[in-house]
């Protein structure tokens, strides 16, 4: 029942070798599939124009749809002055930036650089920039939801999260019940995290929330075709 699925080159370290390989795997399931999947591209902020001609390749020549920054484990934050020239690549090349944000488990690095309110001040830098939250921020719930709230270009994706959670109460997850029923339900993304996270799990679970039918429409599959500029009829 899966129209398209986007598949992230979701890069975390070995060097430029590594996630440009990553980024060619990803195009060649890509472009056998062109009609399932989507491909979002991963490089490494640290290497500068490297990194920027990598993003440059992979969405002009292989047709990515956006960029997956996990500074987490490149030891940097979302605000590091090495991330910036890729930030105003993707506005240049018209494409979004997912950069995770909120808990992760890399113990080398602290959780305080991944506090999903630098995203607000990346969003006053870069105001034609589309941002993605991955994850939903926990334990920042609310921050992620404040930024969202203040710029209608940061998008909340819950992929890597038994969706079931997001309704338990206190698991912390509960505000995004209330603001992405009503305020913001035009900047919600479903996500899965697969492999570790199954595809029918997730959408049978994220079926079961109380969110509205018609805003489940959105954050399944509407708010990332219009996100991404993609086709796909209405179900």
């Amino acid at each position: 029942g899966v129209d398209k699925a986007v598949i992230h080159a979701e890069y975390e370290s070995g060097g430029y070798n590594t996630y440009h390989k990553l980024n060619e795997r990803v195009a060649k399931i890509v472009t056998k599939h062109p009609e399932r999947f989507v491909g979002i591209a991963g490089v490494d902020p640290r290497d500068g124009m490297l990194a920027i001609r990598e993003l440059d390749w992979a969405v002009k020549e292989m047709g990515f749809k956006g960029l997956n920054l996990q500074v987490p484990f490149q030891g940097l934050s979302a605000t590091d002055r090495r991330c910036y020239p890729l930030y105003a690549k993707c506005v240049e090349l018209g494409i979004p930036v997912a950069i995770h944000v909120g808990v992760h488990f890399d113990i080398a690095y602290p959780i305080t650089q991944n506090n999903p309110v630098l995203l607000d001040e990346i969003a006053c830098d870069f105001p034609e920039l589309r941002i993605i939250g991955l994850h939903g921020g926990w334990p920042w719930v609310l921050e992620l939801i404040a930024v969202a709230r203040r710029h209608p270009n940061v998008y909340l994706e819950y992929g890597a999260i038994a969706p079931k959670y997001l309704a338990t109460p206190r698991a912390g997850w509960e505000p995004i019940m209330q603001f992405g029923n009503s305020l913001l339900q035009n900047q919600v993304l479903f996500g899965t995290d697969w492999p570790s996270l199954s595809l029918k799990r997730a959408v049978t679970e994220f079926k079961e929330l109380p969110f509205k039918e018609e805003v489940k429409k959105k954050i399944f599959f509407e708010n990332a075709a219009k996100l991404l500029g993609l086709s796909i009829g209405k179900r």
